[in-house]
């Protein structure tokens, strides 16, 4: 071990600043740690917490950061209608949540077109945001939500969003469709 990791020589330093002097989380592609199943691929970074669960037709992955800020993806075997999906999510945060405030987004992932629904709600006096995104592959609708308080994300919005980026998903139709959308 003559070369120490570069990952521990830099590791009182591993962020960038703003300029206003903020310290702004870099992403380096060394820090990121890929996941890949279920038809599904992402890069999350390496110190958040991965969890998994499933039941019955849904399988539900998970990453933490350290602090409130954290990603979701939820796969459903059955292909449910995204827009229906979405409404049920948002009807349990405004069961959850006294006010919510809910704007309708359109966005792509995967290189297909996803729905989704931006929200704003209080909690424990803080403001948090969650961003909802639904779409369908050819055999599975995939709803992916991040989350965190407004503050927390000024920093870890970046990497939510970066997760999101990076998100691949095998589809069935791939092939051969790329030609002949014309």
């Amino acid at each position: 071990m003559e070369n120490p990791p570069l990952s521990q020589s830099h590791h009182h330093h591993d962020h960038d600043h703003d300029a206003d002097g903020m310290c702004q989380p870099r992403l380096d592609p060394s820090s990121l740690t890929d996941y890949s199943s279920d038809g599904i691929r992402f890069r999350f970074p390496s110190t958040w917490e991965l969890s998994e669960e499933s039941s019955g037709d849904e399988t539900t992955i998970s990453v933490q950061s350290d602090g409130t800020s954290f990603w979701t993806i939820v796969l459903f075997k059955s292909r449910p209608d995204p827009e229906a999906v979405l409404d049920t999510v948002v009807a349990a945060f405004e069961q959850d949540y006294e006010e919510v405030d809910v704007l309708t987004a359109v966005s792509s992932l995967c290189g297909l077109p996803s729905l989704g629904r931006d929200l704003d709600f209080v909690c424990y006096d803080l403001l948090n945001s969650a961003t909802l995104r639904a779409f369908q592959t050819s055999n599975q609708t995939v709803l992916v939500m991040f989350q965190g308080t407004d503050h927390e994300l000024e920093t870890t919005r970046i990497q939510l969003e970066s997760i999101s980026a990076s998100l691949e998903c095998d589809d069935e139709n791939d092939e051969g469709w790329i030609d002949d959308e014309e």
